[in-house]
Formats: structure tokens, C-alpha cells, sequence
């Protein structure tokens, strides 16, 4: 008698198949209807526009925006929706390193048209803190901030909110993350995310699946910085 004849095998594969494609339609339907609230910010390379050495600092007088410079630096970076909610009320606080000073900022929505006020907050020489009025899934505020006298280009962006999840990171650990994703499959993670839809080892998949992303993620990142 063939395998296929056989009422054992085909109860089994049948609810082995079965099981397979109850799987995949859960997946799919809860990652259709899962309410996200994220929020990322990526911080670009910033800008030296003006630093001098020591041995001729105390000869020269730069004064910008009125103010005596010895170090000018420019910072961009861009903050948006990456879930599917909106989000009201978003703050952003950045910070720069004690010696600096902010002397100007500029920032520019998308869309332009129909975006929630962007509100300032506090103003002071190391930190700025803004508040997004409302920010649509995929809107995006681009912020350009320019500061004098910093000791180093650190910059720390904080967005703490209720019941959303903040993500920052620089320009250079996106790339890093992007080259990852673009890289041919790993073997491993295929069969990983194969047997994550089966019952039972889904959950044991999944946990080794992240693991191992996370650690090449990780390594990459490392590697970029």
C-alpha cells in the first residue's frame, strides 16, 4: 500500500497542513490588525563648521550669532511615525555636552500642509525641548539645530511618552542595520522562521530567531561605528 494510501500518514500530514496554514492566517491577521505607537529618531553625522587648535585659538576672535566662538557645529536630524497610530503630544529633548551653547535651530515638516504644531518648550544653552503636536503615521519632522563652543559633536535625544514606543539612533547604525537586511538569508534564520509557524515550536523559533538577528545586528553595528 502506498504512503499516501495510507489513513494514519494522511491524518497526520493532513493535520500537520492544516496546522501550518492556521498558523500563517493568524500571523498575517495579527499583523494586520496590531495598533503600533512608535516613534524613531535618527540622528545624521553632524557638522564641524568652525574649530581652531590650541596653539591659535588665543589669536583670533570669531564672534557668531554675537557671541565668541571657538568651535561651531552643526546637528540635523530627523524624527517620525514608524507605527501605525497617531501620536499627540510627542515630546523631543535634546541635550549637548556642558560647555555648548544653542544659537539657533530651524525645523521642517512632512507634509508640509495639515501637520501639527511643532511647540518650543525650553530654550537653553545645552538643550532644547520641542513638542509635536501630532505626529500621522509616516509624518516626519526634519530638525537643524547650530551651537558654539561644544567640546565634542555628543548630541542625546530623549522622547519619552505614554504608551509609545522611542527608538534613536545614529544615521550610521541605520546603514549598518539596512546592510543586514539587503545581505543574501542566513540558512539558519530560514529554517527558523519556518518552524516558527508550526504548533509547539513556534515560541522556541521565535526566541532563537531574534537572538541570532539581534547578535548580527549587533556585531554590525559594532563594526559601523
Amino acid at each position: 500500500m502506498a504512503w499516501y494510501d495510507n489513513p494514519t500518514v494522511a491524518a497526520t500530514l493532513g493535520a500537520l497542513a492544516g496546522s501550518v496554514f492556521t498558523a500563517c492566517v493568524s500571523v498575517f491577521i495579527w499583523q494586520k490588525t496590531k495598533k503600533i505607537k512608535q516613534v524613531d529618531c535618527i540622528i545624521n553625522d553632524s557638522s564641524s563648521l568652525l574649530s581652531f587648535s590650541d596653539t591659535i585659538r588665543n589669536e583670533l576672535k570669531i564672534i557668531y550669532a554675537d557671541e565668541p566662538a571657538n568651535s561651531v557645529f552643526l546637528f540635523n536630524m530627523e524624527v517620525f511615525n514608524s507605527g501605525n497610530l497617531a501620536i499627540r503630544e510627542q515630546p523631543v529633548s535634546i541635550r549637548l555636552d556642558s560647555n555648548s551653547k544653542i544659537v539657533g535651530y530651524t525645523f521642517k515638516t512632512i507634509p508640509e500642509v495639515g501637520f501639527g504644531e511643532v511647540r518650543e518648550l525650553l530654550l537653553q544653552e545645552t538643550r532644547l525641548d520641542l513638542i509635536i503636536e501630532l505626529l500621522n503615521p509616516r509624518d516626519r519632522v526634519y530638525i537643524e539645530l547650530i551651537s558654539i563652543n561644544n567640546y565634542s559633536s555628543n548630541i542625546d535625544v530623549y522622547m519619552k511618552n505614554a504608551n509609545v514606543t522611542s527608538r534613536v539612533y545614529t544615521r550610521r547604525a541605520e546603514n549598518a542595520i539596512l546592510g543586514i537586511l539587503s545581505q543574501e538569508i542566513d540558512p539558519s534564520l530560514a529554517s527558523l522562521a519556518m518552524l516558527s509557524n508550526l504548533p509547539f515550536f513556534g515560541g522556541f523559533a521565535n526566541s532563537i530567531m531574534t537572538m541570532v538577528l539581534a547578535q548580527q545586528i549587533k556585531k554590525a553595528v559594532r563594526q559601523k561605528k
